[in-house]
């Protein structure tokens, strides 16, 4: 038998496209010292039959997404519906074309809350697409989706799938080779990196009037919505440790300190995110909607809850994580020593090394030095995005 590889824990993405793949249950996941996703073998259930390497993303070497534009089109999208509009973190963009698939007999995979996780979920109920709006700075698990996706696809059901980059390359390699493969719609959206789950763990533990939380976000503006022990929802400002340590990214997996699946082109059917260029200008938080196929055209030819209009590849000026996906951050004390952080020190400690508590002299060190250090680079991403943007303006 020839030695199975799986991802290791510097390029895993936590997909669980090789655990749906295993027949013979082989394979399991596992939350890690970092407080991140990963996946475990038991080597006396592997039969050496390889296809968790074949479906891996990473070991298969896909090439999902780059910045060499052919046939991508980027559009402004706002959602029509008042209701379904409100309910979104920006423009609707996924809320609009999730709603029209459903009405039209499809079914819809998008991560929702499950307590303090995050899971996603294949449903054809309008009223799970409220779940599944907002975003969700957690890692959400896929284990089961595909199987169910497979499911769906073999009784010839249309089914759209919405993920991070890295799910929908997992999406595509899955079922690459699948018959009903056309049945398949992948959206795959801008993502800022994966922060660890302790961030959200630690935070409950210690401010336990709050029991769950519900949300990250209110349109643009960043805020902890959490439900207290009253089941009553609070707003709470971002200077805390789940939004503030997303900000910092130094507790990301440390694949998203080097993602290999953003890109301006890439092959999922869209790519949506937030128009930030628009929402500094404009009353609405808009959408950005990047088309990449004839099946991602025909999705929002349908839509009928949208306006849509063309725009340039500017956008990326002000949502750089859709084009640049390196950082220096796995290098960083922070995140090398995360396990070992979130083990022994104390959580006003942990406030302190990851943004949210300026009080002690030495944090507000640490914070001053984080910011010279954010300001450096991003003179390099102005840098990229300027010589990216060039080319794509030759195109």
């Amino acid at each position: 038998m020839s030695l199975l590889m799986l991802a290791d824990e510097r390029h895993c993405t936590g997909c669980c496209a090789c655990v749906d793949s295993c027949s013979h249950n082989a394979l399991s996941v596992y939350t890690a010292e970092d407080g991140h996703l990963y996946v475990a073998k038991d080597s006396k259930k592997c039969i050496s039959c390889h296809k968790c390497e074949k479906v891996c993303p990473v070991m298969n070497g896909i090439e999902y997404s780059s910045n060499v534009v052919s046939h991508s089109q980027p559009y402004s999208v706002i959602c029509t519906n008042d209701d379904l509009y409100a309910k979104s973190t920006s423009g609707g963009a996924f809320a609009a074309i999730a709603t029209q698939f459903i009405s039209d007999g499809g079914y819809v995979c998008g991560a929702v809350f499950d307590s303090n996780s995050v899971k996603h979920i294949v449903s054809n109920d309008l009223d799970d697409i409220s779940r599944m709006q907002g975003s969700k700075y957690l890692q959400s698990s896929l284990e089961g989706a595909y199987k169910e996706i497979s499911s769906l696809l073999k009784q010839g059901k249309k089914v759209l799938f919405c993920g991070m980059g890295c799910q929908g390359a997992a999406m595509y390699s899955y079922f690459s080779n699948n018959k009903n493969r056309n049945l398949l719609y992948i959206v795959d959206m801008i993502c800022g990196g994966v922060p660890s789950s302790f961030l959200l763990g630690k935070y409950l533990e210690n401010e336990r009037r709050f029991k769950q939380v519900v949300g990250f976000r209110k349109k643009g503006k960043y805020t902890l919505l959490c439900k207290n022990q009253h089941d009553e929802i609070e707003n709470l400002s971002y200077n805390n440790l789940p939004l503030m340590g997303f900000f910092s990214g130094l507790t990301n997996r440390y694949s998203c300190g080097d993602c290999r699946f953003c890109g301006v082109e890439r092959l999922s059917d869209i790519t949506i995110g937030d128009l930030w260029e628009a929402a500094k200008t404009e009353k609405k938080q808009k959408s950005v909607a990047i088309v990449h196929t004839p099946k991602g055209d025909e999705l929002l030819q349908n839509t009928q809850d949208i306006t849509k209009r063309t725009t340039d590849w500017n956008f990326i000026r002000y949502n750089y994580r859709c084009v640049v996906g390196k950082t220096m951050n796995n290098f960083r004390l922070q995140r090398i020593l995360l396990a070992w952080n979130f083990k022994h020190l104390s959580y006003k400690t942990l406030c302190g090394m990851y943004g949210c508590s300026s009080k002690n002299p030495i944090f507000i060190l640490l914070k001053a030095y984080n910011c010279i250090y954010r300001k450096m680079v991003n003179v390099y991403i102005r840098i990229r995005l300027n010589n990216i943007i060039r080319h794509l303006s030759e195109k």
